[in-house]
């Protein structure tokens, strides 16, 4: 008998923000099918970030339509957004940033790979993002 996914999960992660960069293809697309994941079980919405230096960033159309045809295949509800970095601003803090003002319900990131001291030596994001968030977070490793 097939166990039934766990439906009290839909009450808790409706938004979920997903910080998008340049990743290579299998590891966005294994991205995107766990924020897809989420959007079909439980109903969520996927809010995908980028965050730059420059809104004038040629990649970021290439990458807004590779999440659009993936996440419309799916037929999951989802947005793209950019943030600019500020003066001063980390891609970390302007991801704890979005999602305090945001009203999300889970962050999911994609980590390089770096965890323990190597990732505070690092400075890795996800890690960054995983101590000052306000939300859960799952970090795809």
């Amino acid at each position: 008998m097939r166990e039934e996914p766990f439906y009290e999960l839909a009450y808790r992660f409706r938004r979920i923000l997903v910080p998008v960069c340049q990743l290579g293809a299998a590891r966005l697309r294994e991205l995107l099918s766990v924020a897809a994941d989420f959007g079909e079980r439980y109903g969520a919405s996927a809010v995908f970030l980028y965050v730059t230096q420059s809104e004038s960033d040629p990649s970021i159309e290439e990458l807004k339509r590779a999440i659009g045809e993936y996440m419309s295949k799916r037929g999951v509800k989802h947005e793209f957004k950019i943030r600019k970095l500020g003066e001063g601003e980390t891609v970390a803090s302007e991801i704890v940033k979005e999602l305090s003002e945001g009203g999300y319900d889970m962050v999911i990131l994609a980590s390089r790979g770096y965890y323990g001291a190597s990732a505070l030596l690092y400075s890795s994001t996800s890690v960054a993002v995983a101590i000052a968030a306000n939300t859960s977070v799952l970090i795809l490793r």
